[in-house]
């Protein structure tokens, strides 16, 4: 686990993906920082750029593993068994594919992708891609 203190990232962009990693929108995010969305997008972008990500959702990933944070509640949830078509589209979602390109690179539709997604979100309790990218990632390393 690495601290805070490493200087990768800013005081503020640690605030933003935090939240992000948690699965908040901007919106959410710009709301609970006192923040504008497009400041929050900003900060985003930073964070990308040093952790090597190419979107939100893989700089979401990079940051929760790198800095080990609680997701959701902050409970620690048991391990789900999630499917290995489920296990193969998270693992393209964290590396920053977007639907069609998954659909491109599973060989399979663009809706089957999304069923997988929304079965993963499910089963691990959570709201979105970015939040079960992450805990897909965090239940991995545990």
């Amino acid at each position: 686990m690495t601290s805070h203190s490493d200087n990768l990232l800013t005081t503020r962009e640690h605030d933003v993906m935090t939240l992000v990693a948690r699965g908040a929108s901007d919106r959410q995010i710009a709301s609970r920082l006192f923040l504008s969305p497009w400041t929050v997008r900003h900060y985003v972008r930073h964070a990308c750029v040093k952790l090597g990500a190419p979107n939100r959702t893989a700089a979401a990933v990079r940051y929760a593993v790198r800095y080990w944070l609680p997701v959701g509640d902050g409970a620690r949830q048991k391990q789900v068994a999630l499917s290995p078509q489920e296990c193969r589209v998270l693992d393209l979602v964290a590396e920053g594919l977007r639907d069609d390109a998954i659909a491109t690179h599973l060989d399979v539709s663009i809706s089957t992708v999304r069923q997988h997604l929304l079965h993963a979100c499910h089963k691990l309790g959570v709201s979105n891609r970015t939040a079960a990218a992450v805990e897909y990632y965090r239940q991995r390393e545990a």
